[in-house]
């Protein structure tokens, strides 16, 4: 209602003035109310309004209100609105909020309540306190907004989400940490140790018979394992333990808050663990596995050396025999940084050119025979002079190396056989030292047959030697495959070194070999030791029944070279005839070497009798 105060009296205006004026303020009065009441409407249509005394009695909802919250109007008006609460916000969060509208300010978040059927939902809240003309709250408006729908879907997404970094961060097949969740928790261990000087235990696990079930049994098997492994690895430890499966047949254990007695006595159980038998398929098999085991932060203070720490014990307990725990001593990273320093020299040396071939004659026993040759390697060391494969071994212990050394080979063996052919020097045939790294890829042979063609040196010029020990093992098939293919290209080849490895006399029946090589150490003293003559008479028979040639290596003596040729042994080799030489050297030597059947009591070449490595 309209007051109608204020109004002018009576003869300050014209009659007609005034009543002009009143309804003026008539029209004003009315016009406001219809804008409040459009707001209100408005609002009643878009939003959940509700108004509660200064106590939370409910005074006024709209139709909204009553939708979302299942209640009637009658019930609702006259309660109080805690009626509605769901349990999902706890004592602090109200009494935040009433505080803040009891001092006049307005609050706004998100509330859930609970329907009248015990469902939930979510409102976007804003109440707005209403203040009297003394200034303070008499009564509360407030406005929400239904955001159920975007609370379920926010919901819908965390639960994605934590299933995703569970996936992220557990072992698929073990159920453990994986390497991901393991590579986290170390780092951040070492940064909370490093903070409160503590220290604790890594260990870096390998099941030892893992490759050997996966190659027996087949992968299935190989998973089994590993999951009957991570089930006997739970238990151990408790709290103090973090176990996680790292990759393949690979786990970490972190143990915390234990002296190095404590550890060493965890690491033992683990062993002892693995140790009882597992079953695998329909059978059951005894395990075993290798531990490696390095300290925070006395062996390393941050977590990337430390897992190398921890990986250089593993291979220290698995070069000691397998089935053991080893601790981490500074002397191993020494004998690693030590190797990989002499590692890269040689890489500097293939580079630079450093490396050479040197060759020694194989000399046939019959004299119509041709002399065959052995490529030897050696290194022109720039401060060592020059070295023998015997002096850097390292370089044949690493596959990568070793693969690079047989590539200089092929490509240099190449390049000399033609710089003798250029000299006319007569050759039966040029032999070559294998490794597995030869065969692990196609390009060595690859590279061997291309320069058969850009030289027109055919394969029947050369002669591969092979190892026992590279006719066993993980890459035997390859290795069979690839001896395959060269004999098959005229290519011949010979076991070296026959009767100091491990291979069966069936190899000499199944794979192309031509011919064998009597290793030096039972040439040496066959002429004084009877069980010495024995066995090279022996080989030679065997080898000669199969139709197969023989070499015998190391011969260093006249004696030896008679009582060879008696034997009837093919081809011999040694300091008798010469030592490796040069290529360049190599015409002059073929021209001055002594004759197989010289006779008794003629000198080697170098003067007298000697032992050497002529790898």
């Amino acid at each position: 209602m309209v007051e109608l105060k204020n109004l002018p009296k009576a003869g300050a205006l014209p009659y007609a003035e005034a009543l002009e004026d009143i309804v003026a303020r008539l029209t004003a009065s009315s016009r406001h109310h219809l804008e409040d009441e459009f707001i209100r409407y408005a609002l009643d249509s878009a939003a959940i309004v509700a108004n509660t005394d200064v106590q939370g009695t409910i005074t006024y909802v709209n139709s909204k209100f009553c939708e979302i919250s299942g209640y009637s109007q009658m019930e609702l008006l006259g309660s109080n609105h805690r009626m509605l609460r769901s349990g999902v916000h706890g004592k602090d969060f109200f009494r935040t909020m009433y505080r803040e509208i009891a001092r006049g300010n307005i609050w706004h978040g998100e509330i859930c309540n609970r329907r009248k059927d015990g469902s939930l939902y979510w409102v976007d809240t804003t109440i707005v306190p209403h203040l009297s003309d003394r200034g303070k709250v008499d009564s509360y408006t407030a406005i929400r907004f239904d955001i159920t729908a975007r609370k379920r879907l926010e919901d819908a997404l965390l639960s994605s989400k934590e299933h995703l970094d569970r996936i992220a961060n557990l072992d698929a097949l073990t159920g453990l940490a994986n390497r991901r969740r393991f590579q986290e928790h170390l780092e951040a261990l070492v940064r909370d140790q490093a903070k409160t000087g503590g220290s604790f235990h890594l260990g870096l696990m390998d099941v030892d018979s893992f490759k050997e079930v996966n190659e027996s049994f087949g992968h299935y098997a190989g998973d089994i394992l590993l999951q009957s492994v991570g089930e006997r690895l739970r238990p151990l430890g408790g709290d103090r333990l973090f176990i996680a499966r790292v990759g393949g047949d690979e786990f970490a254990l972190i143990l915390v808050q234990a002296t190095d007695a404590e550890a060493d006595a965890l690491f033992e159980s683990v062993l002892d663990a693995i140790r009882a038998p597992m079953p695998i398929g329909t059978s059951s098999r005894r395990c075993s596995a290798s531990i490696g085991v390095a300290t925070y932060p006395q062996d390393a203070k941050d977590a990337e050396s430390l897992i190398k720490a921890a990986d250089l014990a593993l291979y220290h307990a698995k070069s000691l025999g397998r089935d053991r725990a080893e601790t981490f001593e500074p002397c191993l990273r020494e004998v690693v940084e030590r190797k990989a320093a002499f590692l890269e020299e040689i890489e500097g040396g293939l580079a630079h050119d450093e490396f050479e071939l040197h060759y020694q004659p194989i000399v046939p026993i019959a004299p119509t025979g041709m002399v065959s040759l052995e490529a030897l390697m050696r290194w022109r060391h720039p401060r060592r002079g020059l070295l023998t494969p015997g002096h850097f071994p390292e370089g044949f212990e690493d596959p990568a190396v070793r693969a690079a050394l047989g590539m200089f080979v092929v490509e240099r063996i190449f390049r000399d056989v033609a710089a003798l052919r250029g000299q006319g020097v007569p050759l039966r045939r040029v032999a070559m030292n294998l490794t597995n790294s030869d065969f692990r890829s196609d390009a060595f042979l690859d590279r061997f047959f291309e320069l058969c063609a850009a030289t027109g040196i055919g394969p029947d010029q050369f002669c591969v030697e092979v190892t026992e020990g590279m006719l066993l093992g993980l890459n035997q098939k390859r290795v069979e495959r690839g001896l395959h293919r060269l004999h098959e290209a005229g290519v011949e080849v010979a076991l070296d070194d026959f009767g100091t490895g491990y291979a069966s006399l069936t190899h000499l029946r199944t794979l192309p070999i031509d011919g064998l090589k009597i290793d030096k150490s039972f040439v040496a003293n066959m002429v004084t030791s009877p069980e010495d003559r024995a066995i090279v008479r022996g080989v030679i028979d065997i080898a000669h029944s199969l139709g197969k040639s023989v070499t015998a290596e190391g011969v260093e003596t006249a004696e030896q070279v008679d009582l060879l040729r008696r034997m009837k042994c093919d081809l011999l080799q040694g300091w008798y005839f010469s030592k490796a030489c040069s290529v360049d050297a190599l015409a002059g030597v073929l021209g001055g070497m002594p004759q197989v059947g010289a006779g008794r009591g003629r000198r080697p070449a170098t003067g007298k009798p000697v032992s050497v490595d002529t790898r």
